[in-house]
């Protein structure tokens, strides 16, 4: 097992028409859908790219334009060492208990996330 970032686990991206932008991401390119949600009572939806990556389309309003983010995975083990490691570079970042919130030098919002392993962990699972 890697202690580090072990490759993509998701993108984030802001969309003016969630209805449209799955129409899209689904009828077009033909990814398949991994959320149980209608676009139309959400403001987020989940697609899967390959095997393992996801695209997280998000909704945003009016001029409020927003970045979105990229996703690493990583093992639960890593996060404590990344904590330390931007704490110790002086970057602030935002703990959300699975995953770890940040910007790079350029502004771009990144995120190392475990979820996936926590969720294996919490359902007795041992892919990891």
């Amino acid at each position: 097992m890697s202690d580090g970032v072990l490759g993509f686990d998701h993108v984030a991206l802001p969309v003016s028409n969630l209805e449209r932008a799955v129409s899209f991401y689904t009828e077009t390119l033909g990814l398949p859908s991994v959320d149980g949600r209608n676009p139309a009572d959400g403001t987020y939806h989940w697609v899967r790219v390959g095997q393992a990556a996801s695209l997280n389309l998000s909704e945003v309003g009016g001029d409020g334009v927003r970045a979105g983010h990229v996703a690493f995975a990583a093992p639960a083990s890593f996060l404590e060492t990344l904590r330390e490691r931007l704490a110790g570079a002086g970057v602030e970042f935002r703990d959300a208990e699975t995953s770890l919130y940040f910007a790079d030098p350029d502004g771009n919002e990144l995120e190392v996330t475990c979820w996936r392993e926590a969720r294996l962990r919490d359902s007795g699972a041992n892919h990891w």
